[in-house]
């Protein structure tokens, strides 16, 4: 297993798990007409009732539909004619087209989930409509919104047999209807390999002679399979130890330590969206208009505000007039996160035009410059928070911290000065792990010799 472990481990450096970002989704969609839309928000909701946790408008065969995510899923209503979306497979195929135009679609099926659609986060669209072409891609759409939540295309489903599905043991059966025994499972791997790779450093450097060497100088007694697994676990052992040790916090065993999301209490003081507050329709003319791919509603200190994605940015919006905010001071987002957490205040504001220790890499890339506010609380809880759109984007804590040197520096070596170099950390990685696979596949040999030895 810690062989796969090193193998697949680089192949994951390049191949991820399929996902479908919003970098990527944004350009596939038509640009929102607002003079198309006849029904406010506030009909919209009047038609299913509650309140959303969020509320979305795009355009859907060249109309424009609401999508409203509410405590059981996301439902959807055309916004010019106040119809409740049915999605049928006219639809679905309508969609699959706009997202892939030009290829032929071989095959529609309608499923829970398979390999590719585990996720947790596709759970409000299920089931979903599995859309295959003939050159191989995979879509999958939601059966709720007739929207594309996940792409796929052949090469990256080849590649990740030999990267995320070993490296995850992605046995769907296990992952997705068995969560917690499949987080077992990666604990009780990772953690024998680790004591297994403290004991072997702790042999190697016993039998290793610098001065008085053994016979022909050499500084291994071993030949053949065990002097190449003696001299690799000198020299990759440490790391290798690291890589497992790390492995095994990644499934967060016993709640040592974990990443930090911001809870829903913090959400709604955040917001601050008055009880029984009215969503604004939508204003005829929208700054940026002929570029904003979706439109979403939101609020920020009891005020609405509109959030127009477009290609490659966001854009902030005014909910009443249309008009281009150009976003929100220091100050402003200080006096709001005073609120986030009782008995609680911001101590430090500080604006970050190259991230920090802790907000780097493709999140840094995607997004920045960013506002970190240190509040004074016991856990010493801090927010990054997108000054354009008043969006907290991260959060962190002593816990969360801790969690991210143990486990993100240790296990992607995602530390100065290598946290925002893709390059050199490749080339560190990939060289530590040929000396992992070798110093596996030699230990793997000489047990194997030594179980069928006769």
């Amino acid at each position: 297993m810690v062989l796969l472990w090193f193998i697949s481990g680089v192949v994951m450096m390049f191949v991820t798990y399929p996902r479908l970002t919003q970098e990527e989704r944004i350009p596939h969609l038509q640009s929102v007409n607002p003079g198309l839309v006849k029904v406010n928000p506030a009909e919209a909701l009047a038609t299913f009732g509650g309140k959303p946790d969020k509320i979305r408008l795009n355009m859907l065969s060249a109309r424009p539909v609401y999508h409203l995510m509410m405590p059981d899923g996301w439902h959807s209503i055309w916004a010019d004619s106040g119809q409740v979306l049915s999605v049928n497979l006219e639809l679905i195929r309508h969609s699959a087209h706009a997202f892939l135009p030009g290829q032929s679609i071989s095959t529609i099926h309608l499923l829970d989930h398979d390999l590719w659609s585990i996720s947790s986060s596709l759970n409000p669209h299920r089931p979903l409509y599995q859309v295959s072409f003939d050159n191989g891609d995979i879509l999958y759409l939601s059966s709720h919104t007739s929207e594309v939540v996940l792409d796929t295309t052949r090469s990256e489903r080849a590649w990740n047999w030999l990267g995320s599905v070993i490296h995850w043991v992605y046995i769907t059966p296990l992952r997705f209807d068995h969560p917690e025994a499949w987080r077992q499972v990666i604990m009780w791997l990772s953690l024998p390999a680790t004591v297994m790779g403290l004991i072997g450093i702790w042999l190697g450097i016993d039998r290793m002679r610098i001065r008085r060497r053994y016979k022909g100088g050499r500084i291994t007694p071993y030949r053949g399979w065990a002097k190449w697994h003696h001299v690799s676990g000198l020299l990759a052992g440490a790391l290798c130890l690291t890589w497992l040790f790390s492995g095994w916090l990644s499934v967060k065993p016993f709640d040592l330590f974990s990443g930090r999301k911001l809870s829903a209490t913090e959400s709604q003081a955040w917001a601050a969206q008055p009880d029984g507050a009215t969503l604004p329709a939508l204003p005829a003319h929208l700054a940026n208009m002929n570029t904003l791919g979706e439109i979403e509603w939101q609020y920020f200190a009891g005020k609405p505000y509109l959030l127009g994605l477009a290609p490659q940015r966001s854009y902030l919006l005014d909910a009443n007039t249309g008009a281009l905010i150009p976003g929100f001071t220091t100050e402003a987002l200080s006096a709001q996160a005073a609120q986030l957490l009782p008995d609680s205040k911001v101590k430090h504001a500080t604006l970050l035009e190259h991230g920090d220790r802790y907000y780097y890499g493709k999140r840094l890339e995607a997004l920045s410059p960013v506002v970190r506010l240190d509040l004074d609380d016991v856990a010493d809880t801090s927010y990054y928070i997108d000054p354009a759109t008043s969006r907290i984007v991260a959060s962190h804590n002593n816990h969360s911290r801790t969690y991210r040197w143990l486990f993100a520096a240790l296990h992607r070596l995602d530390f100065a000065p290598f946290d925002n170099a893709e390059l050199p950390r490749w080339v560190i990685v990939i060289l530590f792990s040929i000396g992992g696979t070798v110093l596996s596949a030699a230990g793997l040999v000489m047990g194997w010799r030594r179980l069928t030895r006769a």
